[in-house]
């Protein structure tokens, strides 16, 4: 049986809604296929935390405007913090401009800070991203396409204040434990509020998809083997609601846990099924296992993903990479 989704948070895309005592959630539009991410507001004894403040874009800046109104916060005095679990583009976006009309300092996690500088530097080009696709199978001309979209022009917050893994932070009438849990980013991480039984889980933790885990030019090794250890090791924490980054919300985490473990399992099992005797490159497999319709924007996902199950699978012995000037991998 699936894990069941929650009753609240139901509202309509560009609305908010009350999903707990002192929690709002905005569904705030992306201009991409999931639609929308969820922001949290939450009510504090000095003012609010806004917890991922989504996509740069007018539509969620006017559902931020209305959202908050609702919700009872005056955007340019009430905020009192701001926390990103991730420097993804739709949970970092509008930081700056949350920044800007608040004064609020902006918090993440202390290593997600200097991937975030790096990843979103305006003098970096797409150069060495277009030789990594290139170098695990892409042609020269989908290799340029893909990049090509990568481009979003993220200005960051300019003061981003760093959180390390096992603080403690106010967060509403309570407190949250910084929980870090790699896999989605390097430096991702989760809030916890043990009392209250309340888990803010970025995109670790979705219903109905899975979390891209992915690796990229900017990663450490082993995506994979540490998203799944971190879900591991989440089990059995007391958490009766779960907030996540997209998707509804929904209260079974340890059930939600073991349906992204066997997901991946499965995932796993068909990578390895796609080799058909000769050594293929990575871009070959994600090929054979994802669909055919991908944009070009999804292509770079498709390959980043096979790219993580394939080293995992290596790190099993189950294949090995050939080294060469084009990445292969051969079945074992």
């Amino acid at each position: 049986m699936s894990v069941a989704p929650s009753s609240l948070g139901t509202q309509p895309i560009g609305e908010t809604s009350r999903v707990s005592e002192g929690v709002y959630q905005v569904k705030l539009p992306v201009p991409f296929p999931l639609k929308f991410v969820a922001s949290y507001l939450v009510e504090g004894r000095e003012g609010w935390t806004v917890i991922d403040p989504g996509f740069d874009y007018p539509p969620a800046r006017e559902a931020w405007e209305a959202g908050a109104a609702e919700a009872g916060l005056d955007l340019d005095g009430d905020v009192e913090r701001i926390i990103v679990t991730h420097l993804h583009p739709d949970h970092i976006g509008l930081a700056r401009w949350c920044e800007e009309r608040s004064g609020a300092p902006v918090w993440m996690l202390e290593g997600e800070i200097e991937n975030a500088r790096h990843l979103w530097d305006p003098e970096r080009g797409t150069e060495d991203f277009v030789r990594y696709l290139m170098r695990n199978g892409m042609d020269a001309q989908t290799a340029g396409a893909t990049a090509g979209t990568t481009r979003l022009g993220v200005r960051l917050p300019e003061r981003l204040l760093p959180l390390r893994a096992g603080d403690t932070i106010e967060l509403g009438s309570g407190e949250a434990r910084v929980v870090h849990t790699p896999g989605h980013s390097d430096f991702h991480f989760v809030l916890h509020d043990e009392q209250r039984r309340l888990l803010f889980a970025g995109d670790h933790l979705l219903l109905e998809i899975t979390p891209n885990i992915g690796l990229w030019t900017y990663t450490a090794p082993h995506p994979l083997r540490r998203y799944l250890d971190s879900l591991e090791g989440l089990r059995g924490l007391e958490v009766d609601l779960v907030f996540p980054g997209h998707g509804p919300l929904f209260h079974d985490l340890d059930g939600r846990i073991d349906e992204l473990l066997a997901h991946h399992e499965e995932r796993l099992s068909v990578m390895l099924a796609a080799f058909d005797g000769r050594p293929l490159t990575p871009f070959e497999v994600a090929r054979r296992v994802f669909p055919d319709d991908l944009t070009d924007h999804q292509l770079r996902f498709a390959l980043a993903e096979t790219l993580a199950h394939l080293e995992y699978l290596a790190d099993e012995g189950s294949v090995e990479r050939l080294e060469g000037d084009l990445a292969s991998y051969r079945t074992v």
